[in-house]
């Protein structure tokens, strides 16, 4: 062969190359219990208690119109008022249980929650040309996206009166909740005071979210879960995270959500559990093991090639021949490890499943080329440079956000290693040595 080394890179590159294949099949393996995992959840949620939107309360109003029938005047019904809280509090204190189906985390949170806040009196409907227009009855209704959840509900004060909730939302658009018969329209307008207090107690999973109905709404959200991720369309005004729980607090006002309009539009579309002006948190898992494991198979060809590297430079450096065929078992020995690392993340912590998936693959390589290798010092070097290489992946995989940045300086280091290593090395001379037995061949 004319140029050898190029000829043997060739060769190595194969091995590489061929070693996506089983790559992709554990990146796909990942996926699908990924999806296995998202599936029971969607499983138990249906069965039980999903993620939870609370909106409200909201006063609705039933409405009757006079009108003339020839000479004779008759009622007859007409669409329902629904009017939100001038002051709208939301104090809710959710506790989370992991539970397990099989061998699938599920979070399931049982909250409690009080709202408070006022409503202004809304004014009689406006006469039409031929016809009048009247408040009759009036409802307090709280619109609960999931009602299995609803653990006590205990009842409302309004006003000066305590009532009892009924299932179901009458007269709304709202698809489901709570309601409580206040009476006539007319006792409202006696009433001095239009203040309101509900305590509920809601149990769901993974998401509780809140509509900020009220023209001014502040909600506070507390809870010993550890690992909050806000979601909706307003951040907190103020949050604290850390190890014992998080408290978030939000201010938000009518101006910023489009106001009565906006739910009533809402509302009547059957979108309010899915707008997009909702707010609340979702109690995620950052070490999830399917996404962790995921995130590691996309480095997995960036390992081997470092990994047949350094192959390279100890056959460059220390003159020791490695076949094609220990290329390919030592690539086979790293893709293995991923596959150990998602079945043993599955049945203990990602850590631990990290580490001893790391380890049995360490051994394994370092028992592997040791014959090759020769000496017990260079064996003990490859399993120092193998613990490395796991370290360096398992640091850029808790670092999401600065993946990119500790990847190329990887990259780098190892390029520059092995300039620094060969820079002295006579590629002439030792590509003449390679093609030495040719010539000396019959």
């Amino acid at each position: 062969m004319r140029f050898p080394i190029l000829g043997r890179l060739a060769i190595v590159a194969g091995v590489a190359v061929v070693l996506l294949i089983p790559l992709s099949m554990i990146r796909d393996k990942v996926a699908e219990r990924r999806d296995r995992a998202a599936a029971v959840q969607k499983s138990f949620a249906e069965q039980t208690t999903g993620s939870q939107a609370l909106a409200g309360p909201f006063l609705a109003l039933t409405c009757e119109e006079t009108y003339a029938d020839g000479r004779e005047k008759k009622q007859r019904p007409c669409s329902t008022g629904l009017f939100v809280p001038a002051d709208l509090k939301v104090q809710a204190t959710a506790h989370v249980d992991q539970r397990y189906r099989g061998i699938y985390p599920i979070h399931l949170y049982r909250a409690k929650v009080e709202l408070s806040g006022a409503f202004a009196l809304p004014p009689q409907p406006a006469p039409g040309a031929e016809s009048a227009r009247a408040w009759k009855d009036a409802f307090l209704v709280l619109a609960i996206s999931d009602v299995r959840g609803i653990k006590d509900a205990a009842g409302a004060r309004f006003g000066d009166g305590n009532y009892e909730f009924a299932p179901g939302t009458p007269y709304t658009h709202l698809r489901s909740g709570l309601h409580a018969d206040l009476g006539a329209y007319a006792n409202l307008v006696l009433e001095s005071d239009l203040a309101f207090h509900i305590p509920l107690e809601l149990v769901g999973t993974s998401r509780l979210a809140v509509a900020p109905v009220g023209n001014q709404t502040q909600v506070q959200l507390d809870s010993g879960w550890p690992h909050p991720s806000f979601v909706g369309a307003y951040a907190p005004d103020r949050r604290e995270v850390g190890a014992s729980g998080f408290s978030a607090l939000w201010q938000v006002n009518h101006f910023a959500t489009g106001g009565n309009a906006f739910w009533l539009e809402a509302a009547a579309s059957d979108k309010l559990f899915s707008s997009p002006r909702l707010l609340g948190v979702a109690f995620v898992d950052p070490v999830n093991p399917y996404s962790m494991s995921y995130r590691a198979t996309q480095y997995g060809f960036l390992f081997v090639l470092l990994t047949f590297a350094a192959f390279s430079l100890v056959e460059l450096v220390w003159g020791v021949k490695l076949h094609a065929v220990q290329y390919a078992l030592a690539g086979s020995a790293l893709a293995v490890f991923f596959l150990l690392l998602i079945a043993l993340s599955e049945h203990i912590g990602f850590g631990w499943a990290y580490c001893a998936a790391a380890a049995s693959c360490i051994a394994l390589l370092a028992f592997y080329l040791s014959h090759p290798l020769g000496s017990l010092a260079r064996t003990a070097l490859f399993g120092a440079l193998f613990a490395a290489l796991y370290g360096a992946l398992y640091v850029l995989l808790q670092s999401e956000d600065h993946s990119l940045l500790l990847g190329s300086l990887l990259v780098f280091g190892l390029l520059a290693a092995v300039m620094a290593l060969t820079r002295k090395l006579d590629w002439v001379e030792l590509s003449g040595r390679l093609r030495q037995p040719l010539a000396d061949a019959p």
